[in-house]
């Protein structure tokens, strides 16, 4: 998407705005975050890996579920990010905030017995190495439960943005459908093969409708374009020219999804659930 991109920096650089902004933006995937805590039936004194973990608003949730016998670790590539978590989580003594690679998992065989991640598995440039690590510090009965968008097609809440962004030269390139992009694991049986390529058994894929909803489509993207760490660093560069003509057309594309009440724009996640 951009010249020199990094991700940890591009991350980082956006952890307050999502500090500020998690609340929300969870509450749009509500449906979805219960289905992956559903799957992976986290029990008391378990331990629990959650990878790119973001600001950590989880924490409280799964601290709650391991129970004073188990452990969380809440983990992110981004330093900033895992300050963020480290603070919004101070109070719970069994969760901890970590910097960690999901593409090199810094932990020994079989640490822990859940991991799960929202949203993030797609942006590794091997998701195969990751699921791999992943069931590496699994133990015997561990499970993983991985959130990732469906097809572009399905989730005009982004490309609406995207799309605007692109025809007005902020981005570069084609849609962003290559490995480590944001739609680039939207395929559910391309993901279950990555699953059972990585060892896992009992392999499911899910779809869980997400909606984003806003006052108007100015706020929307807004949110969109502050939150996304590589799109958020386009953005901060572009001109007041550009902004004004990228609003006009993420306008006219979403349109459609406006109503008396605002903007309410479709979205669709897919749920991996693996057993090791």
């Amino acid at each position: 998407m951009t010249k020199n991109t990094d991700p940890a920096r591009d991350w980082s650089a956006v952890a307050a705005a999502w500090d500020a902004s998690v609340d929300e933006v969870d509450s749009h995937s509500i449906e979805a975050t219960a289905g992956l805590l559903d799957r992976v039936g986290v029990q008391p004194g378990e331990r629990v890996l959650e990878l790119a973990a973001g600001p950590g608003s989880l924490g409280a949730t799964w601290s709650q579920l391991v129970g004073p016998t188990g452990s969380v670790e809440l983990s992110d590539l981004a330093p900033a990010m895992v300050d963020v978590a480290r603070r919004r989580n101070a109070a719970f003594d069994n969760v901890d905030a970590v910097v960690l690679d999901a593409s090199a998992i810094d932990r020994p065989d079989g640490s822990f017995d859940v991991v799960a991640c929202r949203m993030g598995l797609m942006f590794t440039p091997d998701p195969s190495a990751a699921l791999a690590e992943v069931r590496r510090v699994l133990s015997p009965t561990g499970r993983v439960g991985a959130l990732t968008w469906a097809g572009i097609a399905h989730n005009p809440w982004m490309t609406c943005v995207g799309m605007a962004a692109t025809m007005h030269g902020l981005v570069s390139g084609g849609p962003p459908v290559g490995p480590g992009s944001i739609f680039s694991l939207g395929d559910p049986a391309e993901l279950a093969a990555l699953g059972k390529g990585a060892g896992f058994v009992d392999v499911k894929v899910e779809e869980f409708p997400v909606t984003f909803r806003a006052d108007d489509l100015d706020a929307h993207v807004d949110m969109v374009s502050s939150l996304a760490g590589p799109l958020a660093a386009v953005f901060k560069d572009a001109t007041f020219e550009q902004l004004a003509a990228v609003r006009r057309t993420a306008a006219d594309l979403a349109a459609q999804y406006v109503t008396d009440d605002g903007v309410e724009i479709p979205g669709r996640a897919l749920l991996l659930f693996a057993r090791r």
